[in-house]
Formats: C-alpha cells, structure tokens, sequence
C-alpha cells in the first residue's frame, strides 16, 4: 500500500498565518486560502478591506495548484495559445497559485489574491518558506 503526505490543519494554519503576516508586513490587503491535494479548503481568510471577490480567487488559485500539481500562473500562457483550454477546464490561469510538495508528491496548495501577480506570488513565498526551515 502506498502512502502519501498530507496537510495537517496545523500546517494549513501556519501557512495561511504567515502569509497573512507577510501580506500585513508589506501593507497589502489580501485573501489567502490554502486546500488538500483535491483542491478542497482547509482554511481561507480575507484581510479586512481586501476585496470581496479576492477570497474565491484565492480559493481557485489554490485549487488550480493543487490540481495540477503547479503554479496557477503556468497557465498564463498556454491559455494565450490556445484559449479553447478554458472551456475544457474549470482551472483559474492566474499567478498567485502554489503547490505545497513534499518528497516529489503534492500535499495540497496555497492561493493568494489582492495584489499584483508580483504581489500575490511575494507573499505566497514568504507563507510557502515556513515549511524549509
């Protein structure tokens, strides 16, 4: 039997309480969501004063990560190539989605959104670099 790694909701937590401190750090205000390796939400919190709609693009970033086991943004451009991808899937092609690996294998995602994609991806490196240390 095969096993793989998951997301304790403790880990889920650290992450989305150290993006959420690097957002503020930065005066960004921001929604952060990070979910299993099914896309599925393990914790999602909006900045007071981030948009509105920043929570749910949040949330598919890191689904869109999570799913394909990639950055959300690598679909930027595969998605100017060929646009007909969009209608064949339901992934968001926009930076600011991460996988969260470990030993080659995809144990869920963080999705960061209210800020440029420079911004969005800034801070999900900042959340995502708890974990090496």
């Amino acid at each position: 039997m095969q096993t793989k790694p998951i997301l304790s909701s403790e880990i889920a937590r650290r992450l989305l309480d150290a993006a959420l401190d690097a957002a503020q750090a930065a005066g960004y205000t921001m929604s952060v969501a990070v979910v299993d390796d099914g896309g599925y939400p393990l914790a999602l919190q909006r900045m007071e004063r981030a948009g509105k709609l920043t929570a749910k693009v949040a949330m598919e970033k890191a689904r869109t990560a999570a799913l394909m086991r990639g950055p959300s943004g690598a679909l930027q451009s595969r998605v100017k190539d060929d646009p007909a991808l969009l209608r064949l899937t339901d992934y968001l092609p926009m930076a600011g989605g991460f996988p969260v690996m470990h030993e080659g294998e995809c144990a869920g995602a963080l999705g960061i959104s209210g800020g440029t994609a420079e911004q969005d991806t800034e801070i999900a490196t900042a959340a995502l670099a708890i974990l090496e240390g």
